[in-house]
């Protein structure tokens, strides 16, 4: 009996320790997951996308340029003036023209930036001494002794902790997944929005477009964070303890109290991730 409950902890920390070696994913190159998918993504932004959108730039600088030449007459600014006038739009114009060529170029730089904050979480992580989860051999003299009868209820516990620890590893991977498509699709449709920058009141379609990709991409971070804060709690609170230094055995009891608090992070695990895109829209003001 000793030797299963030994089993499922063993299972328990592996979850641990890979929860947060499969979120490297996170910090990777833009277009690196699934590049077959970022590939179909640009070709439809460059395809289908962008030529629509050139029609609804042209459209609104069009309307830029009515709207100058309604003040000038209005203002009577002499030539000067005028000319002043009409070189801001034709700078602004430039200007939205460039920004809509380099489309994908933003967005990956957007991207990039958190990355690499991504990264260099990780980066701080690997020099930073983090235990094996529970440990074993103490939890092993422990439970030694029990015979079938008084071990069906810590095993049945073991078993229930590790199946949570589990969902909650696949739910970190599909909100992962689920990321990553939606910034996909963020760069499919990217230039529609971005098209609407220079008109003065259509133009909140395109900031709040900028503002929800770069939430998107935030998001990441706030992932990769919580996939790393629960280890650092499971390895601090639940391996051993420890007093003046000196490391003290764990008893039975503390091992229950131990497995349901992990139980109780684990479910808390999941909430947080499924809060991290609202957390990430609060934090870059996104809708």
């Amino acid at each position: 009996m000793s030797d299963a409950i030994l089993n499922v902890l063993n299972w328990i920390n592996a979850c641990m320790s890979n929860m947060s070696g499969k979120s490297n994913v996170l910090y990777w190159q833009f277009g690196n997951f699934q590049p077959g998918l970022y590939n179909y993504a640009k070709n439809v932004m460059n395809n289908v996308v962008m030529p629509v959108a050139y029609v609804i730039l042209a459209l609104f600088l069009l309307l830029e340029l009515h709207k100058a030449s309604l003040r000038m007459e209005s203002a009577q600014m002499g030539t000067a003036g005028n000319v002043t006038l009409i070189f801001k739009v034709l700078i602004k114009c430039a200007i939205c023209k460039i920004v809509l060529d380099e489309t994908p170029n933003l967005l990956k730089a957007i991207y990039n930036a958190t990355a690499e904050i991504t990264r260099s979480i990780n980066n701080l992580n690997s020099t930073t001494s983090i235990s094996d989860g529970l440990d074993l051999t103490l939890i092993g003299s422990q439970i030694e002794d029990l015979n079938i009868i008084t071990g069906i209820i810590p095993l049945l516990l073991s078993f229930v902790t590790f199946l949570i620890v589990w969902i909650a590893t696949i739910m970190a991977n599909v909100i992962i997944i689920i990321r990553f498509f939606e910034l996909y699709l963020y760069v499919a449709i990217a230039p529609i929005p971005i098209a609407t920058l220079p008109h003065e009141e259509f133009s909140q379609i395109g900031k709040n477009f900028l503002k929800s990709f770069t939430a998107v991409c935030v998001q990441g971070t706030l992932i990769f964070l919580v996939l790393t804060f629960f280890p650092v709690i499971y390895n601090s609170k639940f391996l051993l303890q420890r007093n003046a230094g000196q490391v003290v055995t764990m008893g039975t009891g503390e091992i229950y109290t131990a497995l349901l608090a992990i139980v109780g992070y684990a479910i808390v695990l999941i909430i947080a991730i499924f809060s991290t895109n609202k957390w990430a829209k609060s934090i870059c003001g996104a809708m």
